[in-house]
């Protein structure tokens, strides 16, 4: 019987920066311990889109026609983090904002769309998505991704906790998903 997977089979991290290689499986490349906590997540593999062509003429009874295969795109991955104020939401703050400032009471002040030393965006952190029952079935990764966007900071309903939504991008060579054989 095949396993179906739930929302608490999942687990996700983000880190400054992994390095990807086939000593081990994608999880084995992070080192955080640290789990966001993050719901709403959707990822999009890169889509590379194939044209139709026509030209002129006829050849076997078929109009004359090719294909024009053009580049994959960009992954993406949107979701929503509990704003917790906690260590692994630093990561996705300073791929916005940078490393930021440190301020009088040991406060770390981001600013996004500043030039100013330690506020430029950055493109080395990674996600890492976990499914599993136990055992890694599913890995998902998306390494030097560059967040496009942190939305509003809103308080949801009864459950009474702040969040914000986000959205990142990375290149189709920084893409990997992986399925226990």
């Amino acid at each position: 019987m095949a396993i179906v997977l739930k929302a608490r089979d999942a687990t996700i991290k983000i880190e400054d920066a992994v390095t990807i290689d086939t000593s081990g499986n994608l999880a084995a490349d992070f080192s955080a311990t640290a789990e966001a906590q993050v719901k709403n997540i959707t990822i999009t593999p890169p889509e590379g889109s194939v044209d139709k062509i026509d030209c002129l003429g006829e050849t076997t009874n078929f109009q004359n026609q090719y294909l024009d295969i053009k580049s994959f795109g960009m992954a993406t991955c949107t979701g929503t983090m509990i704003l917790d104020g906690a260590a692994e939401q630093n990561p996705l703050l300073e791929a916005m904002g940078g490393t930021g400032t440190t301020v009088t009471g040991s406060y770390t002040r981001h600013q996004m769309g500043s030039s100013a030393s330690g506020s430029t965006r950055t493109g080395t952190s990674a996600i890492l998505v976990t499914l599993t029952d136990g055992t890694e079935i599913v890995n998902i990764v998306l390494d030097d991704v560059y967040f496009t966007k942190i939305g509003d900071i809103k308080l949801t309903g009864a459950d009474g906790h702040w969040e914000f939504d986000f959205e990142c991008v990375c290149l189709p060579k920084n893409f990997y998903i992986e399925f226990l054989d």
